[in-house]
Parts: C-alpha cells; structure tokens; sequence
C-alpha cells in the first residue's frame, strides 16, 4: 500500500470517527452563506460524494449532523442578510421589496382563498369565420 493511500484511509477514517474539524465546519458556513451549492462546497473540502453523504447523515436520534447543521446556520446567515437589505429598501419606500418580503417571508395572500384555484380552458378557433363563430358562442349585437 502506497503512502499516499495510507494517509487517504486515515484521513477518511478519522472523517468518519470524529467528522470534520472545526475550521472545515467554518468554511461550510461561509460558502453556505454565500449560497454556494452543495457540490461546490464539498469540492472545496476534498471531500468524496460518498464521505460527504456520510458525514452529513442525521444521527440515530434525528439530529442533524455538525455539517448538516453547519450548512443550515449558513444558509440562515444568508437569508439573514437578504431579508436585511430587503427590509432596508421597503422602509425607504421599495414596493418592489415590500412585495418580494411579503411574498417569500410572510407568503402574504397565499393562505387566504382557495387552495387550488379552478382551471378553465378556453380555446378559439380562429380560422372560423363569423358565422361559423356565432353558432359556437352566442354573441349579442
């Protein structure tokens, strides 16, 4: 076995004993933050498909794993920052941003009315002409 093969399965078994260290931790936050996708992140990290889908596995009790949590605080922070601004813009009379906080953070006017709204179709022909139009829909003159 190669040396470099000995440091990988160490690195990988202590990935898997005692998850990432804190500065890893750290970095997810950042690039969470950022809204950098998981991908990404984990690239940046060196870390493999299979040891990332490891290492962000909930525990036997449900609780979120330190990456999964550290990737949840960074997203937080993000919108944190978003909202911010947003807020920023409606009180300096942004209807634009009012709108968009209204929609996204408080889902203003969704609740309200029906859950499905009714579908109809409606389709004309246009190719018939206005005889043929007035025997499929009663027009008044």
């Amino acid at each position: 076995m190669s040396r470099n093969t000995q440091l990988t399965k160490g690195v990988v078994r202590d990935l898997a004993t005692n998850g990432l260290p804190a500065a890893s931790l750290d970095i997810v936050r950042d690039l969470a933050a950022e809204g950098c996708r998981e991908h990404a992140i984990r690239r940046t990290l060196g870390l493999s498909p299979s040891q990332w889908n490891a290492l962000k596995k909930d525990d036997a009790e449900g609780e979120l794993s330190p990456l999964a949590l550290a990737m949840e605080e960074g997203r937080a922070e993000g919108a944190g920052e978003v909202i911010a601004v947003m807020r920023a813009r409606m009180k300096e009379g942004d209807t634009r941003a009012a709108e968009w906080l209204g929609d996204k953070l408080y889902k203003i006017g969704r609740e309200d009315g029906p859950g499905e709204a009714p579908r109809v179709l409606i389709q004309i022909n246009a190719a018939l002409s206005p005889e043929e139009y007035a025997r499929v829909i009663h027009v008044q003159d």
